[in-house]
Parts: structure tokens; sequence; C-alpha cells
């Protein structure tokens, strides 16, 4: 039996009802999105830190060994170094000295004014606090890449935000091999 025109009940939704749908769906998206970017840009920002100083940790070790140079690498609160041990005159051993490294790759850098390092050389805490006049005195390299590629010690570098304590810790092992690992807050 058919039915007249007027008593057909409507079936689905309008094509106007879908788009608002989908539009609401969109701007609630973008509105998370959003807000999980900004809190995800601390963290990210903080492990491409970290992942930075393994780099340049494993570039030290290959740049030591071809150039059969000791180079040095010195943490300070909010910024690191590299050195080189320069050998001045042949005839005099007393001008031998760390030298800071200043080229585009090993140049000093600086972490985020909100980041900050901590230190452990072989399960031992470094003070990172340091005097500039200390260091100009007498200054030498907390960790020692040889020759060889071998570094003097193992180390752990952790690499926080200070406000929200989140950070990536840098385990670094004396044959050079590294794990940077998120740290559980």
């Amino acid at each position: 039996m058919l039915c007249p025109a007027n008593d057909r009940q409507q079936q689905g939704f309008t094509l106007l009802e879908v788009l608002v749908v989908v539009f609401i769906v969109g701007v609630m998206a973008t509105m998370f999105t959003l807000a999980v970017g900004v809190a995800g840009g601390v963290d990210r920002e903080l492990r491409q830190e970290t992942e930075r100083l393994e780099t340049l940790v494993r570039l030290a070790q290959e740049d030591a060994t071809v150039q059969a140079h000791e180079l040095g690498l010195r943490f300070y609160p909010q910024r690191y170094e590299f050195s080189v041990w320069s050998r001045g005159q042949i005839a005099d051993p007393t001008d031998d000295s760390w030298m800071q490294i200043q080229d585009e790759v090993f140049a000093p850098r600086k972490l985020h004014k909100s980041f900050e390092f901590e230190l452990e050389i072989e399960g031992r805490s470094v003070v990172l606090d340091n005097s500039a006049k200390e260091v100009e005195k007498n200054y030498k390299p907390q960790i020692f890449i040889f020759s060889s590629g071998d570094i003097s010690d193992a180390f752990v570098v952790r690499i926080r935000d200070r406000v929200e304590r989140r950070g990536y810790t840098l385990d670094v092992a004396t044959d050079g091999t590294t794990e940077v690992r998120r740290d559980e807050l």
C-alpha cells in the first residue's frame, strides 16, 4: 500500500545537519590538537636538545679518532662546551692547555632559559655551579674524549625543565655507547 506524500515520515539527516556536525567535530579536533601541541612542545624541545647532545658526543668521538687529538666536554647549569687539548711549543710543556672549540659544530651551546643540566660521573653527582673565575683560572673539562674514541668516565646527563621538572636523560658509557630515555615523574 502506498502512502500519500504528506504522510511520509522523514528518514535520515539533511545535508545541512551533517555539515554542522562535521564542522563541530572539526573545531573540537583542532582545539584538542592545539592543546596537545602546546603541552608537547616542551617535551619535544627537551628530547631534541638531548638528541643533539648525543649526536655531538658521537661526532666528538669520531673527530678525536680521525684528528688524533683529545677533546673535552664541560657542563655548566645551562650550557655546555667542547674543548681540545692544545700542545703549545714542543720544547715547553707548560704552555699545553685546553682550548674552547669555536667552530660551527662544536661551538658552545646554551639551553633554553627554563632548562637545566644535572650531571653524574661514574654515579657521583657533580655540582655545576662553579664560578666563572674558578673555571678561567684552572680550566679542565669534566669529560675527556680520547683519540682512541674512548671516553674517560661513564656519565649521565639530564636535561630538565625547571618548572615542570620533566626531562630526558642521556647515558654515555666509556666505549661511547649512548642511550636516551624520558625521565619518569
